[in-house]
């Protein structure tokens, strides 16, 4: 993909909250200052050079992809991404007369059409009749106008999305509702309980990652606790025999891998193999904890190869709050993390700080949110940022798969 492009993709849910498809987002970006060409919303040199190399296919996983266009742009879709692309027109052309034509040849070249931002006040049964997804910003909508909007829509055979789902409650309600696929990022935000106490199960964890994380253990306890667990075992020797870490020699002991990686990474991931036992929780918040570590680090590689751990371990952390739905500040309270991890993750300050912001605002496609002076005096650019993305995004979803096929 083209430096000079920011891309990022939003995860689409199903009901059991697996990843159907993934929005494509894309905007040209300005490097040296603050910024972003949004133009017609994908704009031709962009939507056409993301194609061209092949880059798109590619970070989608095997899923497909959801792209905002205008009817202008529709004739310049390649017609291999047929194979991937979900068409997704705008809500500002719901009402063109010309729509139904334009839906009808792109259905005819084999495209999935879906209406983004739909508003009832454009419904015309046979609209809904000629796409797939019909994309309702929930949002904007009163509950009543969601139930009224559902009722009606839910009497043609489409697939109804629920967009900007930030709450674990609309999540529910939109649940009820019926709706087929969901929008946002709820799943990366902690649930509300009653009080501040863990569950048998995750406290069991969190005790484990409070031993973990404590400076004054050696590294011969630390393995001594990792062995105490057959999945966190095994699970760890399989990643660090993995293509990560592409050794001539397997490691087939845990005392051996703990020398190998160090404190600071085999403490991440033993984090990540704990957070991934916690069941009750999407999958896709295992891959978005991840995303935000491996991001962490690559761009804390790009400034100085040895604060790559501690980045890796900030951008992890990061996302303790949604696995264990309490407050951050809490959970990091009662574990021994140094003031600059906790700094860091708090209150996003010093270099560990402003990679993880960046990071994040970057995964959630909100650009314009970037410290970008403060990227800049350290040496990085926009450009660096979506390089970093992309790879992260590969590497991600390789350990996915690996940590689903053990």
């Amino acid at each position: 993909m083209q430096p000079d492009i920011l891309f990022a993709r939003q995860p689409i849910l199903n009901n059991a909250q697996q990843v159907f498809a993934y929005e494509l987002l894309f905007r040209s970006g300005e490097v040296n200052q603050a910024e972003f060409l949004d133009g017609d919303v994908a704009t031709r040199s962009v939507l056409l050079s993301a194609f061209a190399d092949n880059s798109a296919p590619q970070l989608l996983n095997g899923k497909p992809g959801l792209l905002n266009i205008r009817l202008s742009m529709a004739a310049n879709l390649p017609d291999f991404a047929v194979e991937f692309l979900f068409v997704e027109i705008l809500e500002s052309e719901h009402h063109l007369k010309k729509l139904d034509h334009e839906i009808a040849l792109l259905k005819r070249r084999g495209f999935r059409v879906a209406l983004d931002d739909f508003e009832m006040k454009n419904y015309r049964p046979e609209l809904i009749d000629s796409v797939d997804i019909v994309k309702l910003d929930v949002i904007e909508m009163s509950e009543d106008e969601l139930v009224d909007a559902v009722a009606l829509l839910k009497q043609h055979d489409v697939m109804l999305l629920a967009e900007k789902v930030e709450t674990h409650e609309m999540f529910y309600l939109c649940k009820e509702l019926k709706f087929d696929l969901f929008q946002g990022y709820y799943f990366c935000r902690p649930e509300a309980v009653t009080g501040h106490v863990l569950n048998a199960n995750r406290k069991a964890l969190f005790d484990l990652l409070v031993i973990l994380y404590k400076p004054e253990e050696d590294a011969s306890v630390i393995a001594e606790i990792i062995k105490r667990d057959t999945v966190l075992s095994y699970k760890l020797l399989k990643l660090v025999n993995s293509s990560f870490y592409r050794r001539a020699t397997t490691v087939d002991s845990i005392d051996h891998a703990v020398v190998l990686l160090g404190m600071q990474r085999i403490r991440s991931w033993a984090t990540l193999v704990c957070l991934g036992q916690l069941n009750d929780k999407s999958e896709e918040l295992q891959t978005i904890s991840f995303l935000r570590a491996t991001m962490c680090e690559s761009l804390g590689k790009m400034i100085d190869p040895e604060l790559a751990p501690k980045c890796f371990s900030v951008g992890m952390l990061s996302s303790l709050d949604a696995w264990f739905d309490q407050p951050l500040e809490i959970l990091l309270e009662k574990l021994p993390l140094s003031s600059e991890l906790q700094k860091a993750l708090v209150d996003y300050d010093g270099v560990l700080g402003i990679l993880l912001v960046t990071s994040l605002y970057y995964i959630h496609s909100q650009w314009h949110q970037i410290p970008l002076k403060q990227i800049l005096d350290l040496g990085l650019s926009l450009s660096d940022i979506t390089r970093a993305y992309e790879q992260s995004i590969i590497k991600t979803d390789e350990m996915t798969s690996m940590m689903k096929e053990g």
